[in-house]
Protein backbone atom coordinates (compact mmCIF):
# COMPACT_ATOMS: atom_id res chain seq x y z
CA UNK A 1 0.00 0.00 0.00
CA UNK A 2 1.38 3.37 -1.04
CA UNK A 3 0.12 6.68 0.40
CA UNK A 4 1.25 10.27 0.61
CA UNK A 5 2.52 11.73 3.95
CA UNK A 6 0.46 14.86 3.30
CA UNK A 7 -2.72 12.78 3.64
CA UNK A 8 -2.04 12.54 7.36
CA UNK A 9 -0.56 15.98 7.91
CA UNK A 10 -3.33 18.00 6.21
CA UNK A 11 -6.29 16.53 8.18
CA UNK A 12 -4.34 16.97 11.44
CA UNK A 13 -3.69 20.62 10.60
CA UNK A 14 -7.40 21.13 9.83
CA UNK A 15 -8.33 19.48 13.13
CA UNK A 16 -5.87 21.65 15.07
CA UNK A 17 -7.26 24.82 13.48
CA UNK A 18 -10.85 23.69 14.22
CA UNK A 19 -10.06 23.03 17.89
CA UNK A 20 -8.11 26.26 18.26
CA UNK A 21 -10.79 28.47 16.69
CA UNK A 22 -13.91 26.47 17.49
CA UNK A 23 -14.91 26.74 13.83
CA UNK A 24 -17.77 24.39 12.89
CA UNK A 25 -16.82 24.73 9.20
CA UNK A 26 -13.31 23.48 9.89
CA UNK A 27 -14.70 20.54 11.88
CA UNK A 28 -16.97 19.61 8.96
CA UNK A 29 -14.05 19.97 6.57
CA UNK A 30 -12.02 17.65 8.79
CA UNK A 31 -14.85 15.08 8.82
CA UNK A 32 -15.13 15.26 5.03
CA UNK A 33 -11.37 14.77 4.62
CA UNK A 34 -11.41 11.72 6.89
CA UNK A 35 -14.40 10.26 5.01
CA UNK A 36 -12.72 10.73 1.60
CA UNK A 37 -9.52 9.15 2.87
CA UNK A 38 -11.42 6.21 4.35
CA UNK A 39 -13.35 5.58 1.12
CA UNK A 40 -10.16 5.88 -0.93
CA UNK A 41 -8.43 3.40 1.35
CA UNK A 42 -11.28 0.90 1.08
CA UNK A 43 -11.32 1.40 -2.72
CA UNK A 44 -7.77 0.16 -3.16
CA UNK A 45 -7.99 -2.38 -0.32
CA UNK A 46 -10.93 -4.15 -1.90
CA UNK A 47 -9.81 -3.43 -5.45
CA UNK A 48 -7.06 -6.07 -5.51
CA UNK A 49 -9.07 -8.80 -3.81
CA UNK A 50 -10.63 -11.60 -5.82
CA UNK A 51 -8.49 -10.97 -8.92
CA UNK A 52 -6.82 -13.79 -10.86
CA UNK A 53 -5.28 -14.15 -14.29
CA UNK A 54 -4.69 -16.65 -17.08
CA UNK A 55 -1.96 -16.35 -19.70
CA UNK A 56 -1.88 -18.36 -22.92
CA UNK A 57 1.04 -18.10 -25.28
CA UNK A 58 1.11 -19.28 -28.87
CA UNK A 59 4.36 -21.27 -28.55
CA UNK A 60 6.88 -22.55 -26.02
CA UNK A 61 9.72 -21.71 -28.39
CA UNK A 62 10.29 -19.25 -31.17
CA UNK A 63 13.18 -17.99 -33.25
CA UNK A 64 14.82 -14.62 -33.75
CA UNK A 65 12.86 -12.91 -36.50
CA UNK A 66 9.61 -14.74 -35.69
CA UNK A 67 6.55 -13.47 -33.86
CA UNK A 68 4.67 -15.07 -31.01
CA UNK A 69 1.42 -14.03 -29.37
CA UNK A 70 -0.08 -13.97 -25.90
CA UNK A 71 -3.67 -13.91 -24.71
CA UNK A 72 -4.09 -12.57 -21.19
CA UNK A 73 -7.35 -12.73 -19.23
CA UNK A 74 -7.94 -11.11 -15.84
CA UNK A 75 -10.91 -12.41 -13.80
CA UNK A 76 -12.81 -10.97 -10.84
CA UNK A 77 -14.59 -13.23 -8.36
CA UNK A 78 -15.87 -10.26 -6.37
CA UNK A 79 -19.44 -8.92 -6.31
CA UNK A 80 -18.02 -5.39 -6.22
CA UNK A 81 -17.01 -3.66 -9.48
CA UNK A 82 -13.33 -2.87 -9.78
CA UNK A 83 -12.31 0.32 -11.52
CA UNK A 84 -9.08 1.79 -12.89
CA UNK A 85 -7.07 -1.43 -12.80
CA UNK A 86 -3.61 -1.31 -14.36
CA UNK A 87 -2.02 -4.65 -15.32
CA UNK A 88 1.62 -4.80 -16.40
CA UNK A 89 3.42 -7.98 -17.42
CA UNK A 90 6.64 -8.67 -15.58
CA UNK A 91 9.03 -9.94 -18.25
CA UNK A 92 12.66 -9.64 -19.25
CA UNK A 93 12.00 -9.94 -22.98
CA UNK A 94 13.98 -7.11 -24.63
CA UNK A 95 11.73 -4.42 -26.06
CA UNK A 96 8.50 -6.00 -24.77
CA UNK A 97 6.20 -3.74 -22.73
CA UNK A 98 2.71 -5.11 -22.13
CA UNK A 99 0.39 -2.80 -20.17
CA UNK A 100 -3.42 -2.60 -20.04
CA UNK A 101 -5.81 -0.34 -18.07
CA UNK A 102 -9.38 -1.53 -17.64
CA UNK A 103 -12.43 -1.92 -15.38
CA UNK A 104 -13.95 -5.17 -14.14
CA UNK A 105 -17.66 -5.65 -13.59
CA UNK A 106 -18.88 -7.93 -10.75
CA UNK A 107 -17.83 -11.51 -11.55
CA UNK A 108 -16.50 -10.15 -14.85
CA UNK A 109 -13.31 -10.55 -16.88
CA UNK A 110 -11.13 -8.59 -19.28
CA UNK A 111 -9.09 -10.15 -22.11
CA UNK A 112 -6.48 -8.72 -24.45
CA UNK A 113 -3.98 -10.07 -26.94
CA UNK A 114 -0.43 -9.01 -27.73
CA UNK A 115 2.15 -9.92 -30.35
CA UNK A 116 5.90 -9.79 -29.92
CA UNK A 117 8.71 -9.75 -32.48
CA UNK A 118 11.57 -11.92 -31.22
CA UNK A 119 14.71 -9.81 -31.26
CA UNK A 120 17.35 -11.70 -29.32
CA UNK A 121 18.11 -15.33 -28.52
CA UNK A 122 17.86 -16.47 -24.94
CA UNK A 123 15.68 -17.85 -22.16
CA UNK A 124 13.04 -15.41 -20.94
CA UNK A 125 10.22 -15.25 -18.41
CA UNK A 126 6.76 -13.85 -19.07
CA UNK A 127 3.17 -14.23 -17.95
CA UNK A 128 3.52 -12.81 -14.42
CA UNK A 129 1.18 -9.80 -14.04
CA UNK A 130 1.62 -6.93 -11.62
CA UNK A 131 -1.84 -5.46 -10.94
CA UNK A 132 -2.06 -1.91 -9.55
CA UNK A 133 -5.23 -0.31 -8.18
CA UNK A 134 -5.39 3.41 -7.29
CA UNK A 135 -8.24 5.51 -5.99
CA UNK A 136 -9.68 8.27 -8.23
CA UNK A 137 -7.94 11.01 -6.23
CA UNK A 138 -4.52 9.36 -6.35
CA UNK A 139 -4.26 9.22 -2.56
CA UNK A 140 -3.56 5.49 -2.27
CA UNK A 141 -2.37 2.69 -4.53
CA UNK A 142 -1.85 -0.99 -3.99
CA UNK A 143 -0.12 -3.68 -6.03
CA UNK A 144 -0.60 -7.41 -6.28
CA UNK A 145 1.57 -9.89 -8.13
CA UNK A 146 -0.53 -12.45 -10.00
CA UNK A 147 2.11 -15.12 -10.36
CA UNK A 148 1.49 -17.04 -13.57
CA UNK A 149 5.13 -17.02 -14.60
CA UNK A 150 6.03 -18.98 -17.72
CA UNK A 151 9.17 -19.30 -19.81
CA UNK A 152 9.96 -19.06 -23.49
CA UNK A 153 13.13 -19.95 -25.36
CA UNK A 154 14.12 -17.85 -28.35
CA UNK A 155 16.33 -19.78 -30.75
CA UNK A 156 18.98 -17.96 -32.78
CA UNK A 157 18.12 -17.00 -36.33
CA UNK A 158 18.94 -19.49 -39.08
CA UNK A 159 19.77 -18.43 -42.62
CA UNK A 160 19.49 -20.31 -45.87
CA UNK A 161 23.01 -21.17 -47.07
CA UNK A 162 22.41 -23.01 -50.35
CA UNK A 163 25.90 -22.43 -51.73
CA UNK A 164 27.96 -23.29 -48.66
CA UNK A 165 29.59 -26.60 -49.57
CA UNK A 166 31.95 -28.76 -47.53
CA UNK A 167 34.80 -30.20 -49.57
CA UNK A 168 34.94 -33.74 -50.77
CA UNK A 169 38.70 -33.68 -50.27
CA UNK A 170 41.03 -31.49 -48.23
CA UNK A 171 44.67 -31.83 -49.24
CA UNK A 172 47.56 -29.53 -48.45
CA UNK A 173 48.93 -27.76 -51.45
CA UNK A 174 50.43 -24.56 -52.77
CA UNK A 175 47.15 -22.92 -53.66
CA UNK A 176 43.42 -22.89 -53.22
CA UNK A 177 42.63 -24.11 -56.72
CA UNK A 178 44.49 -27.39 -56.22
CA UNK A 179 41.96 -28.76 -53.75
CA UNK A 180 38.80 -26.68 -53.94
CA UNK A 181 36.78 -29.51 -55.45
CA UNK A 182 33.04 -29.82 -55.83
CA UNK A 183 31.16 -31.34 -52.93
CA UNK A 184 29.39 -33.81 -55.14
CA UNK A 185 32.12 -36.19 -56.21
CA UNK A 186 34.01 -37.06 -59.39
CA UNK A 187 31.65 -39.27 -61.43
CA UNK A 188 29.32 -37.23 -63.61
CA UNK A 189 25.80 -38.52 -64.20
CA UNK A 190 25.11 -36.20 -67.18
CA UNK A 191 26.20 -32.98 -68.85
CA UNK A 192 24.25 -29.80 -69.48
CA UNK A 193 24.80 -26.28 -70.74
CA UNK A 194 26.71 -23.90 -68.47
CA UNK A 195 24.65 -21.70 -66.13
CA UNK A 196 25.76 -18.71 -64.11
CA UNK A 197 27.31 -19.86 -60.82
CA UNK A 198 28.81 -23.12 -62.15
CA UNK A 199 32.46 -23.59 -61.26
CA UNK A 200 35.39 -24.16 -63.61
CA UNK A 201 36.14 -27.64 -62.32
CA UNK A 202 32.72 -28.83 -63.57
CA UNK A 203 33.37 -27.95 -67.21
CA UNK A 204 33.23 -31.03 -69.48
CA UNK A 205 35.74 -30.08 -72.15
CA UNK A 206 35.00 -32.95 -74.56
CA UNK A 207 31.30 -32.05 -74.75
CA UNK A 208 32.23 -28.38 -75.01
CA UNK A 209 34.41 -29.06 -78.06
CA UNK A 210 31.69 -31.18 -79.73
CA UNK A 211 28.81 -28.76 -79.18
CA UNK A 212 30.62 -25.45 -79.44
CA UNK A 213 28.90 -24.43 -76.20
CA UNK A 214 30.27 -24.40 -72.70
CA UNK A 215 29.02 -27.63 -71.07
CA UNK A 216 29.30 -28.67 -67.43
CA UNK A 217 29.09 -31.96 -65.59
CA UNK A 218 26.04 -32.68 -63.44
CA UNK A 219 26.17 -35.14 -60.57
CA UNK A 220 23.78 -37.25 -58.53
CA UNK A 221 23.89 -36.39 -54.85
CA UNK A 222 23.67 -40.06 -53.83
CA UNK A 223 26.90 -40.82 -55.70
CA UNK A 224 28.85 -38.23 -53.77
CA UNK A 225 31.56 -39.23 -51.36
CA UNK A 226 31.06 -36.00 -49.41
CA UNK A 227 27.30 -36.44 -49.24
CA UNK A 228 27.77 -39.33 -46.80
CA UNK A 229 30.15 -37.43 -44.52
CA UNK A 230 29.36 -36.49 -40.96
CA UNK A 231 29.49 -32.80 -40.09
CA UNK A 232 31.04 -31.40 -36.93
CA UNK A 233 30.45 -27.73 -36.11
CA UNK A 234 32.98 -26.29 -33.65
CA UNK A 235 32.01 -22.89 -32.23
CA UNK A 236 34.62 -20.72 -30.51
CA UNK A 237 33.13 -19.05 -27.41
CA UNK A 238 36.49 -18.19 -25.82
CA UNK A 239 35.92 -14.82 -24.16
CA UNK A 240 39.38 -13.37 -24.77
CA UNK A 241 39.11 -13.43 -28.59
CA UNK A 242 35.61 -11.95 -28.96
CA UNK A 243 34.93 -8.45 -30.28
CA UNK A 244 31.95 -6.14 -30.63
CA UNK A 245 28.83 -5.86 -28.50
CA UNK A 246 25.23 -7.06 -28.66
CA UNK A 247 24.00 -8.08 -32.08
CA UNK A 248 27.09 -6.49 -33.63
CA UNK A 249 29.51 -8.92 -32.03
CA UNK A 250 31.53 -11.92 -33.13
CA UNK A 251 29.58 -13.90 -30.52
CA UNK A 252 26.20 -13.30 -32.18
CA UNK A 253 27.55 -13.71 -35.71
CA UNK A 254 29.18 -16.99 -34.70
CA UNK A 255 26.03 -18.34 -33.06
CA UNK A 256 23.89 -17.42 -36.09
CA UNK A 257 26.32 -19.10 -38.48
CA UNK A 258 26.52 -22.23 -36.30
CA UNK A 259 22.73 -22.48 -36.06
CA UNK A 260 22.36 -22.02 -39.82
CA UNK A 261 24.90 -24.73 -40.62
CA UNK A 262 23.38 -27.17 -38.13
CA UNK A 263 19.94 -26.70 -39.66
CA UNK A 264 21.29 -26.97 -43.22
CA UNK A 265 22.91 -30.36 -42.64
CA UNK A 266 20.31 -31.86 -40.31
CA UNK A 267 17.65 -30.98 -42.90
CA UNK A 268 19.73 -32.73 -45.57
CA UNK A 269 19.81 -35.94 -43.51
CA UNK A 270 23.44 -35.71 -42.37
CA UNK A 271 24.68 -36.84 -38.99
CA UNK A 272 25.65 -33.60 -37.27
CA UNK A 273 27.46 -32.79 -34.03
CA UNK A 274 28.20 -29.59 -32.11
CA UNK A 275 31.21 -28.75 -29.95
CA UNK A 276 31.51 -25.47 -28.04
CA UNK A 277 32.78 -24.15 -24.74
CA UNK A 278 31.03 -21.16 -23.22
CA UNK A 279 30.43 -20.84 -19.50
CA UNK A 280 30.16 -24.64 -19.64
CA UNK A 281 31.22 -27.25 -22.21
CA UNK A 282 28.70 -28.19 -24.90
CA UNK A 283 29.02 -31.50 -26.72
CA UNK A 284 26.33 -32.98 -28.93
CA UNK A 285 27.48 -36.26 -30.54
CA UNK A 286 26.69 -37.05 -34.15
CA UNK A 287 22.97 -37.63 -34.58
CA UNK A 288 20.18 -36.96 -37.04
CA UNK A 289 16.61 -35.73 -36.73
CA UNK A 290 14.57 -32.70 -35.78
CA UNK A 291 14.76 -33.35 -32.02
CA UNK A 292 18.56 -33.36 -32.21
CA UNK A 293 18.43 -30.04 -34.07
CA UNK A 294 16.08 -28.58 -31.44
CA UNK A 295 18.43 -29.64 -28.65
CA UNK A 296 21.40 -27.97 -30.34
CA UNK A 297 19.45 -24.80 -31.13
CA UNK A 298 18.34 -24.61 -27.51
CA UNK A 299 21.97 -24.82 -26.41
CA UNK A 300 22.87 -22.05 -28.86
CA UNK A 301 20.01 -19.95 -27.49
CA UNK A 302 21.62 -20.04 -24.05
CA UNK A 303 25.34 -20.10 -24.79
CA UNK A 304 27.45 -17.07 -23.86
CA UNK A 305 30.95 -16.13 -24.96
CA UNK A 306 32.34 -16.48 -21.45
CA UNK A 307 34.47 -19.53 -22.15
CA UNK A 308 37.96 -19.97 -20.74
CA UNK A 309 39.07 -22.68 -23.18
CA UNK A 310 40.69 -21.52 -26.45
CA UNK A 311 39.33 -23.23 -29.54
CA UNK A 312 42.70 -24.82 -30.32
CA UNK A 313 42.59 -26.62 -26.94
CA UNK A 314 39.01 -27.64 -27.65
CA UNK A 315 40.05 -29.17 -30.98
CA UNK A 316 42.98 -31.01 -29.42
CA UNK A 317 40.78 -32.37 -26.64
CA UNK A 318 38.11 -33.68 -29.02
CA UNK A 319 40.38 -34.70 -31.90
CA UNK A 320 39.52 -38.38 -31.44
CA UNK A 321 36.00 -37.66 -32.69
CA UNK A 322 37.20 -36.52 -36.12
CA UNK A 323 37.94 -38.96 -38.94
CA UNK A 324 38.06 -39.29 -42.70
CA UNK A 325 34.26 -39.58 -42.63
CA UNK A 326 33.89 -36.20 -40.95
CA UNK A 327 33.82 -32.63 -42.19
CA UNK A 328 34.95 -30.22 -39.46
CA UNK A 329 33.68 -26.63 -39.64
CA UNK A 330 35.39 -24.28 -37.18
CA UNK A 331 33.78 -20.89 -36.47
CA UNK A 332 36.21 -18.55 -34.72
CA UNK A 333 37.51 -14.98 -34.48
CA UNK A 334 40.92 -16.34 -33.45
CA UNK A 335 43.92 -16.57 -35.77
CA UNK A 336 47.21 -17.74 -34.29
CA UNK A 337 49.91 -20.35 -34.79
CA UNK A 338 48.53 -22.63 -32.08
CA UNK A 339 45.17 -22.74 -33.85
CA UNK A 340 46.80 -23.48 -37.19
CA UNK A 341 48.72 -26.35 -35.58
CA UNK A 342 45.52 -27.80 -34.11
CA UNK A 343 43.74 -27.51 -37.45
CA UNK A 344 46.58 -29.36 -39.15
CA UNK A 345 46.29 -32.12 -36.57
CA UNK A 346 42.61 -32.47 -37.39
CA UNK A 347 43.37 -32.54 -41.10
CA UNK A 348 46.06 -35.17 -40.58
CA UNK A 349 43.30 -37.55 -39.47
CA UNK A 350 41.77 -37.26 -42.93
CA UNK A 351 38.98 -34.88 -41.94
CA UNK A 352 38.38 -31.95 -44.30
CA UNK A 353 38.64 -28.67 -42.37
CA UNK A 354 36.62 -25.56 -43.18
CA UNK A 355 37.21 -22.33 -41.27
CA UNK A 356 34.66 -19.57 -40.87
CA UNK A 357 36.95 -16.74 -39.76
CA UNK A 358 35.25 -13.80 -38.02
CA UNK A 359 37.32 -10.69 -38.75
CA UNK A 360 37.79 -9.17 -35.27
CA UNK A 361 39.07 -5.84 -36.60
CA UNK A 362 35.82 -5.19 -38.47
CA UNK A 363 33.91 -5.71 -35.19
CA UNK A 364 36.01 -3.11 -33.40
CA UNK A 365 38.51 -5.56 -31.93
CA UNK A 366 42.23 -5.71 -32.42
CA UNK A 367 43.60 -6.99 -35.69
CA UNK A 368 44.65 -10.64 -35.69
CA UNK A 369 46.55 -12.82 -38.10
CA UNK A 370 44.98 -14.47 -41.12
CA UNK A 371 44.04 -18.11 -41.61
CA UNK A 372 43.71 -17.69 -45.37
CA UNK A 373 46.29 -19.92 -47.01
CA UNK A 374 46.63 -22.77 -49.45
CA UNK A 375 46.12 -25.28 -46.64
CA UNK A 376 42.56 -24.54 -45.55
CA UNK A 377 39.28 -23.48 -47.04
CA UNK A 378 38.52 -20.19 -45.29
CA UNK A 379 35.43 -17.99 -45.33
CA UNK A 380 36.19 -14.52 -43.93
CA UNK A 381 33.18 -12.86 -42.28
CA UNK A 382 33.25 -9.10 -41.72
CA UNK A 383 30.86 -6.97 -39.71
CA UNK A 384 27.81 -5.87 -41.69
CA UNK A 385 28.36 -8.40 -44.47
CA UNK A 386 25.46 -10.52 -45.71
CA UNK A 387 26.16 -13.95 -44.29
CA UNK A 388 24.55 -15.98 -47.07
CA UNK A 389 26.74 -14.11 -49.56
CA UNK A 390 29.91 -14.34 -47.46
CA UNK A 391 29.35 -18.10 -47.07
CA UNK A 392 28.94 -18.74 -50.79
CA UNK A 393 31.61 -21.24 -51.88
CA UNK A 394 31.35 -20.02 -55.47
CA UNK A 395 33.12 -16.82 -54.41
CA UNK A 396 36.22 -18.78 -53.43
CA UNK A 397 37.07 -19.87 -56.98
CA UNK A 398 37.11 -18.13 -60.37
CA UNK A 399 33.84 -17.92 -62.26
CA UNK A 400 33.35 -18.13 -66.03
CA UNK A 401 32.06 -14.81 -67.33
Amino acid sequence: MKSRPALIIVPLVILAVALATGSVLMLRLFSLAVLVLLLSYLWVRLGVRGISSQVKKSAERCQVGDRFGEEITVFSSSRIPKLLIKAEENTNLPGYHNVAIFNLSPKGSYCWQTEYYCQRRGHYRLGSLMVTVADPFGFFSRQRDLRQSQNIIVYPATLELPFFQPLSRNEPGPGLSRWLLSEIGTDAARVREYASGDTLNRIHWRSTSHTGKLMVKEFDADRSNAASKNVWVVLDMYQAVQAGAGDDSTEEYGVTIAASLLKKYVDSGRRVGLIASGGQPYLFPLETGSQHLSDMLEALALIKATGEVPVEHLLSREIGRFSINSVVIVITPAANEQLVASLRQVRSRGAPVIIVSLDSASFGGRATGSLVSGSFQVYVIRHGEELNRALDSRRLIPQVR
